[in-house]
């Protein structure tokens, strides 16, 4: 069985520098669930949007608790700290989530009387040539599970669980995530791993469903128009200014681009098709930044600062030199220095992670871009 692993602050970096791409769709109206009726909404003509694929009862049912009522799902996105969590929608693809339970604060946060869990549905178009069963850079699944006809890799781990499985020509990632997963604690406690992937796969075998019975103009979805470039540490990124805004003489970068590797796990897959790649700055006496750019996605960021939940979780920020219309957010953890700063500069996005001074690294490649 696959597992996930918790990414802490305190690996982030460091998995920034060996994977090349941040962790990060955010939902456009398109393609964001909204409240609904617990029946199927009709889908005859129609794009479809998050209520096509599954019912409430349904989301209600795969996040259920051992003992007590049946959950009330309701539309959030579960707040991330990472750009290719948001970035589904902007490659036209549709993005569907819903939480049970006090919601979430920041995402580095755990505090001892949440109960928060969250089922997200994302739906990549073009992407079942690439589907591959990893999760998370673990290897190939030894089996695969069919559910509602479709082979599908399956796991869980922390911070939760995860399907996913080539359904057309798309790639369909069905995760789930929790404050405190495991079997003694929790919105899950007293649950086994096998259980919890089984009330999901109900779910899962509706989503499947929808999308194998639709119709293909039923399947298109509205994305951002990505002009491919090449990764460079250039420009907005120049050395001296980020030297300067992290405290030192100058830094050494290197940069780390996905898009020639082999197969992928489904963040990864996201974050290549979004063209995202990092340059990660590094100085004589060990400050740095890792800074994650992403061409043409500051919609992303738009999204981020207006949805629930990540439109109160994530705290907006002002930056120096940004102008109407751009947005930013910082999310820091409470026991150190460490900080993620995630802005729209122009038509891009960018993620800057730092143990130094994150925003006062956002701010100098504002101003080294205008």
């Amino acid at each position: 069985m696959l597992r996930r692993s918790l990414i802490t602050p305190t690996i982030f970096l460091a998995l920034v520098a060996l994977s090349g791409c941040a962790i990060e769709p955010v939902a456009g109206p398109s393609g964001s669930a909204s409240a609904t009726p617990t029946g199927q909404a009709s889908v005859e003509g129609s794009t479809y949007t998050c209520p096509h694929l599954a019912t409430l009862d349904a989301v209600a049912g795969a996040l259920a608790p051992a003992d007590g009522p049946m959950p009330i799902p309701v539309v959030a996105t579960q707040p991330a700290m990472t750009l290719s969590d948001y970035a589904v929608t902007a490659l036209g693809g549709l993005d569907c989530s819903w939480r049970v339970g006090k919601a979430a604060g920041s995402p580095l946060d755990y505090p001892a009387d949440s109960d928060w869990a969250y089922l997200s549905v994302k739906v990549v178009p073009g992407g079942a040539d690439s589907w591959a069963p990893h999760a998370l850079g673990d290897g190939p699944a030894d089996t695969l599970t069919t559910i509602g006809g479709i082979e599908s890799a399956t796991g869980c781990g922390d911070p939760g669980c995860f399907i996913s499985a080539p359904v057309g020509d798309a790639w369909v990632e069905i995760t789930m995530s929790t404050i405190f997963f495991g079997i003694s604690e929790g919105h899950f406690g007293g649950m086994t791993s096998d259980a919890i992937l089984a009330q999901m796969e109900p779910f899962a075998a509706s989503v499947f469903t929808a999308l194998t019975k639709a119709e293909p103009g039923q399947l298109v979805w509205t994305g951002v128009d990505l002009t491919p470039r090449e990764p460079a540490c250039t420009g907005a990124l120049k050395s001296q200014g980020i030297a300067s805004a992290l405290g030192v003489d100058s830094i050494e970068y290197e940069v780390f681009d996905s898009s020639s590797d082999g197969p992928i796990w489904f963040d990864k897959f996201v974050a290549q098709r979004a063209g995202l790649f990092t340059c990660s700055a590094q100085s004589a006496d060990g400050a740095g930044a890792s800074i994650t750019v992403g061409y043409d996605l500051a919609g992303i960021v738009d999204t981020m600062v207006s949805q629930p939940d990540t439109s109160t979780a994530l705290r907006q920020i002002a930056l120096e030199g940004a102008i109407d219309g751009e947005a930013a957010v910082q999310i820091c953890t409470d026991t150190s220095s460490y900080c993620t700063v995630i802005f729209s500069l122009g038509q891009s996005a960018y993620q800057v992670d730092s143990r130094t001074d994150a925003a006062a690294v956002a701010e100098a490649i504002i101003a080294q871009a205008r």
